[in-house]
């Protein structure tokens, strides 16, 4: 007699939901027991599936079945192999496979063409399947295997996207020439492997800005020196070698040669064709920065917090800058923070505050909060309570079996004795995540430095993660106040408007000098999280934070 759905699989059924995420004791009992639920691979309609930490060995064929996914994260398990109906999730974009037991991956891997991320780190890898085809992939993990070289079809030309490739930690014995193929590759880590020799091709990578090799035996000690010291110094030998290794070949000397070493990386004389974007870290300074203190009470709740300070901010370069700035954090939670499940983004008004701060848990009962957008406060279990009470109205109203706006969120709530807060030094609560945060700290069109906010239950590193591309995506959105010439480029921007006009008899159209791609600039202060004790948590952004290379950090400190 076949036993009925998991309780997880109906509340998708029955909740039309999207993501289905299986972990914990709870789920392992079950499959020790009776292995996966078959059910699982019938609900067609999931864009997540994840299934993690558990004693799984195999997928079903089945899984061809659950056609729309987009993401699959079988993280941490114990398979052994994966289905060759693998390659019929077209749709997928994000595949994680890491920490598995894995010698082999299907060839009908290679048909997963809109993968734009892939994890198969912590396998036992010896072959890769060919990923020329993955024109849409821009990050690879294949540390921790035993591979003995890059994957087939890793040099193609038409993977344009690929910035990352990660293979530390395996047999790789060679890199091919043609790597340099990768015109938009921004980090190659290929440390504590059996490379003797480096391409000097690798030179001739354009947005190279992170090269690791640290644990080879390579016979040009120098090689592992100069990466010691920065990758540019190695990639600007290599390049020497490369020069001088064409030049004895007699296809790299004359005039060619000493034009392309005028455009080379080592010249600093010549002004870089595009600026880089920038961020600029204030120090936390100890009388004037701002503390939070995490309690013990929240450790059980949720725990996780990471904070800054986005400085000198400028909402007025556009009428519609401020509203761009609220749907980018709508956003960012419907993605990296996986529809809060990951992660909460909250904003504040840094005037408003009145530091330091708080942040613990509290009775629903006893924590009073004024929501966002409301005149009034309230508990946190009325307000919890009325939304739901909206919730059911309205799926009984539209007839549906889904939460809608902050409604999809109370789930993440279910089953908590403590509500978690963020509390001025006044005791009001300014935040209460992943719900809300509160008017008392409400950000509008004219506020200039804000307090950025993200906490979680699953890790720091989670944290960081989200506070990291929330922070690139307000510098690119181009919020921070701009420098001379930034002003003097707007000008040139209106005045050619103006000319343009002119010439055409018609009104000078506004200029949105915000969506221009001179380079934008934010300066970011550090924040302090300490624990009850007065103990360091975390500050952020530390020297190893904003590591990204599609910008550059100036960290105002020594």
């Amino acid at each position: 007699m076949a036993s009925s759905p998991w309780e997880e699989v109906l509340a998708v059924q029955n909740e039309g939901k999207h993501e289905l995420s299986l972990q914990g004791s709870y789920v392992n009992t079950r499959i020790e027991a009776s292995g996966l639920d078959p059910c699982i691979f019938k609900l067609t309609g999931l864009n997540l599936l994840k299934i993690a930490g558990t004693p799984i060995e195999t997928i079903s064929d089945d899984l061809e079945n659950v056609k729309n996914l987009t993401s699959l994260m079988l993280e941490n398990n114990k398979l052994k192999c994966l289905p060759d109906s693998l390659g019929k999730l077209t749709s997928l974009k994000f595949l994680d496979i890491s920490g598995n037991r894995l010698e082999t991956l299907p060839h009908t891997l290679s048909h997963l063409v809109n993968l734009q991320s892939l994890n198969a780190n912590l396998n036992q890898l010896t072959s890769f399947p060919d990923v020329s085809n993955f024109k849409q992939l821009a990050y690879l993990y294949i540390s921790k295997n035993k591979l003995t070289s890059l994957p087939e079809g890793i040099c193609d030309p038409g993977l344009t996207l690929l910035s990352i490739i990660e293979a530390g930690d395996n047999e790789i014995t060679t890199l091919p020439a043609e790597v340099s193929n990768l015109t938009h590759l921004i980090k190659l880590d290929v440390s504590s492997n059996k490379l003797s020799t480096l391409p000097y091709e690798l030179s001739e990578c354009p947005k190279l800005k992170e090269l690791a090799i640290k644990g080879n035996n390579l016979k040009d000690r120098k090689l592992l020196k100069l990466a010691e010291h920065s990758t540019k110094a190695l990639l600007n030998h290599l390049g020497t070698l490369l020069d001088k290794e064409r030049a004895a070949a007699g296809g790299g000397g004359g005039k060619g040669k000493k034009d392309k070493k005028k455009k080379g990386r080592g010249n600093k004389s010549e002004k870089p064709e595009i600026e880089r974007d920038v961020i600029s870290v204030l120090q936390f300074e100890p009388d004037k920065g701002l503390v939070i203190t995490a309690a013990a009470e929240v450790l059980a709740v949720r725990q996780y917090i990471v904070c800054a300070i986005m400085r000198n901010l400028d909402f007025g370069k556009s009428n519609n800058l401020y509203k761009r700035f609220i749907q980018l954090q709508t956003r960012l939670h419907e993605n990296i923070c996986e529809k809060r499940q990951k992660a909460t983004i909250a904003t504040h008004d840094l005037k408003l505050i009145k530091g330091p701060l708080l942040y613990t848990a509290a009775e629903p009962s006893k924590m009073e909060l004024t929501p966002l957008n409301k005149a009034a406060s309230t508990t946190a279990e009325a307000l919890v309570k009325e939304l739901r009470d909206e919730a059911d109205a309205l799926r009984k109203e539209k007839k549906r079996n889904t939460f809608s706006g902050i409604h999809k969120y109370l789930d993440l709530l279910k089953g908590k004795e403590l509500y978690p807060c963020l509390k001025d030094l006044e005791d009001d609560v300014i935040s209460f995540p992943p719900i809300t945060n509160c008017e008392k700290t409400r950000i509008n069109k004219l506020t200039q430095d804000i307090l950025v906010e993200v906490t979680s239950s699953e890790s720091l590193e989670t944290c960081k993660k989200v506070m990291e591309e929330t922070l690139m995506a307000s510098l690119l959105l181009g919020i921070g106040s701009g420098d001379e010439g930034d002003a003097e480029k707007a000008e040139e921007a209106h005045a050619e408007a103006e000319n343009e006009a002119e010439a055409t008899g018609l009104a000078a159209a506004p200029v949105d000098t915000s969506r221009m791609r001179f380079p934008q600039k934010l300066t970011v202060e550090q924040v302090k999280v300490v624990d009850a004790t007065g103990n360091l948590r975390v500050i952020y952004p530390s020297r190893v934070d904003l590591q990204n290379p599609a910008f550059d950090v100036v960290r105002n400190y020594e």
